[in-house]
């Protein structure tokens, strides 16, 4: 059985494309096709914007100005139950 020349140059040229578009990806050159799933036990350090599918435990303190997330409302109401909540805010200027 003989094989078209044409094909195996074909094949061969797809299969360097194919290495060199993953060593480009893995040099960060080339983006990534699918997000990255990473999950540690260390402290992590984000820069930009993350989507988190899941729960997220912080440890420490977190900055958060209610004020902003909730407007200058003191009772937050949950979308999904329909429950009200008071959040304790001060005014430093009262």
């Amino acid at each position: 059985m003989e094989v078209n020349p044409r094909f195996i140059k074909i094949t061969l040229i797809l299969i360097t494309l194919g290495i060199w578009i993953i060593i480009f990806q893995n040099a960060g050159i080339l983006p990534q096709m699918a997000p990255q799933k990473i999950a540690v036990d260390t402290a992590l350090q984000v820069r930009g914007s993350v989507d988190v599918d899941n729960t997220v435990f912080i440890k420490g303190s977190v900055d958060a100005n209610i004020e902003s997330i909730n407007g200058y409302n003191k009772f937050y109401k949950d979308p999904r139950t329909g429950e009200y909540y008071v959040i304790p805010m001060t005014d430093a200027y009262r």
